[in-house]
């Protein structure tokens, strides 16, 4: 009688042992105790040339052809692969900005990132974000 209560007891442990791994392996881990959300989809759009220079909220200087984007809430150096779901064409960037949380825009990319995904001169697409890692952050001398 205890022995099939105890194999019962086993069989939930492991049960929800797995359905946990999955979440982790879902999620991406930045650091310890820190896990950023699944998958996200929204609009994405670019900024460019005028910005060329200057400093960023993280404090790299913005480069148009680096594969850099700005986003609202995701910490800085966050890796996230962007889709095009028009597409269906991927890029890795760096997020190194942040956008204003008013931003009716999920991302925006570096020209060169827009021009990959191949909406340059559309200027908007539909896109899924999906963190992927990290890397440090490279902060510029003045």
């Amino acid at each position: 009688m205890w022995f099939g209560r105890l194999f019962v007891l086993i069989l939930f442990f492991f049960m929800t042992d797995v359905s946990h791994a999955q979440d982790v392996k879902d999620s991406v881990r930045l650091a310890p105790n820190y896990i950023i959300a699944k998958a996200d989809t929204g609009i994405a759009s670019w900024y460019g040339h005028k910005w060329e220079g200057r400093m960023t909220a993280s404090g790299e200087r913005f480069h148009p052809d680096s594969m850099t984007a700005a986003h609202k809430t995701l910490p800085f150096g966050t890796i996230v692969e962007v889709r095009n779901l028009k597409n269906d064409s991927v890029v890795h960037v760096v997020i190194t900005d942040r956008l204003p949380k008013s931003s009716t825009r999920s991302i925006d990319l570096s020209p060169a990132s827009a021009k990959r995904l191949n909406f340059y001169s559309a200027g908007l697409t539909k896109v899924t974000i999906r963190p992927v890692g990290k890397r440090a952050i490279r902060k510029a001398k003045k």
